[in-house]
């Protein structure tokens, strides 16, 4: 029993699919797919475990797998392991089938909603500094060539600058159109976002 713990916390830790020859050597077969069953990993796994375990000279005991995975499995197919995942924004966990996947399902149903709200949300938010940036930007350009043609004599010069802070007020407006929208916009998002999450 110390064994199949050892060998759980190892492959636990290294989150990896390979084994070595001594947890090959320990094949708890049944805490390994216990293991991979709780973490909502595939018994497809046991497919690499096997051929690990055969260059080293060592069988692999896939019934004990397949028993400890249907285990984990149970303990894995939860509405909370779904909601997490579809809040991570993970693709959907097939490893979750009859009687276990509907409340996985929902839960990774509201999850996605939750994920997708949030990042819309996020993306307005980074579109909006942006554009706040590149205001202000415009604006001390404005700001510096006025400076400039109150001190320029020469006329070319200054219908040169003129011309260029028209085209800078042009944009400028265009911006902050586009800025007024973005910020209704998110308050909408903000909104959705807040709903999704009082809806739990």
């Amino acid at each position: 029993m110390k064994q199949g713990v050892l060998l759980i916390a190892v492959l636990a830790l290294t989150g990896c699919s390979s084994i070595s020859p001594q947890e090959c050597q320990i094949g708890d077969w049944f805490a390994i797919g216990k293991t991979d069953g709780q973490q909502g990993v595939a018994s497809t796994k046991f497919r690499s475990y096997q051929k690990e375990c055969a260059e080293h000279g060592v069988g692999a005991d896939f019934k004990a797998y397949e028993q400890g995975h249907a285990e984990g499995v149970m303990l894995y197919c939860t509405y909370d392991a779904g909601r997490e995942l579809g809040q991570s924004g993970g693709a959907y966990n097939k490893v979750c089938t009859g009687a276990l996947e509907p409340q996985f399902r929902l839960g990774y149903d509201r999850g996605r909603k939750w994920y997708q709200a949030e990042s819309a949300l996020l993306n307005l938010q980074k579109t909006l500094q942006r554009n706040a940036g590149t205001i202000d930007h415009l604006e001390q350009r404005i700001d510096d060539n006025s400076k400039e043609l109150s001190v320029l004599k020469d006329k070319q010069q200054k219908q040169k600058l003129l011309d260029e802070n028209r085209d800078l007020q042009q944009q400028l407006r265009e911006l902050n159109q586009m800025q007024g929208q973005l910020q209704r916009d998110f308050k909408q998002a903000e909104l959705q976002f807040s709903l999704i999450q009082q809806g739990g």
